[in-house]
């Protein structure tokens, strides 16, 4: 059964929509044949909404986002450590490999912590979910907050171990598609129903012109690294 409000399906002996919280109507007054309601026409979003199973998220378009968004977190690193070793030449001779692993790691995860929580916060995607037409939302329709978006995105970790294994499995057997981060903060990752054109233009824009700044910095701090052979 879809529900009338937001169009996602349940299932048909649920009460309540999982995803907004709306009460559903009873199935035997949409569902038997000849009653008023099934012969009555449909509008265009319920046309929209029986048209696909569900409006989760596919966890194909849920990976090709993380990997666009992992070039992006890429090249922020890049500039990142590129004006660390600038202002400090010296500093991977003066600390041990362990050390300089586990900083270079540490750092990593709180540029991606930040940039996922912000965006997803703030706007409901990344650039990566804007640009392939998916978004994070909580009950209700609502974007998530920065409070939902920090809570979902601190599970990322645990999620992500090891190379997004448990997060695959967990959201390809779960209810909605949903992960642990998404169960902790109350979020549902679903299908947007339709991305204007300039939109997703101006998106991919300020995707590829950040990637392009980023790059371009690091190139100017340490024009070395991008010498072939590397010097």
């Amino acid at each position: 059964m879809y529900c009338p409000s937001c169009g996602v399906k349940n299932e048909d002996d649920k009460g309540e929509c999982f995803v907004c919280g709306k009460r559903l109507p009873s199935s035997l007054l949409v569902d038997i044949p000849g009653s008023p309601q099934s012969n009555r026409p449909k509008s265009g979003k319920a046309r929209a909404a029986t048209s696909s199973d569900s409006n989760a998220a596919r966890l194909g378009d849920r990976l090709i986002a993380l990997i666009l968004d992992t070039m992006f977190i890429s090249a922020i690193v890049l500039v990142v450590a590129a004006a660390v070793l600038s202002r400090w030449p010296t500093v991977l001779d003066s600390h041990s490999n362990l050390t300089l692993v586990a900083v270079s790691a540490g750092i990593v995860l709180v540029i991606a912590f930040i940039y996922h929580w912000l965006q997803e916060g703030a706007f409901g995607a990344t650039m990566g979910k804007a640009i392939i037409g998916v978004h994070v939302t909580r009950q209700g329709g609502l974007k998530p907050g920065l409070g939902p978006s920090a809570i979902r995105n601190a599970f990322r970790l645990l999620d992500a171990l090891p190379f997004y294994v448990i997060g695959f499995f967990v959201a390809l057997f779960s209810r909605g598609r949903r992960r642990l981060g998404d169960y902790a903060a109350g979020t549902f990752v679903l299908e947007r129903a339709a991305v204007p054109v300039g939109e997703r233009i101006a998106v991919i824009f300020l995707w590829l012109a950040g990637i392009t700044a980023a790059v371009w910095g690091a190139w100017l701090l340490r024009p070395t690294w991008f010498q072939f052979p590397p010097k």
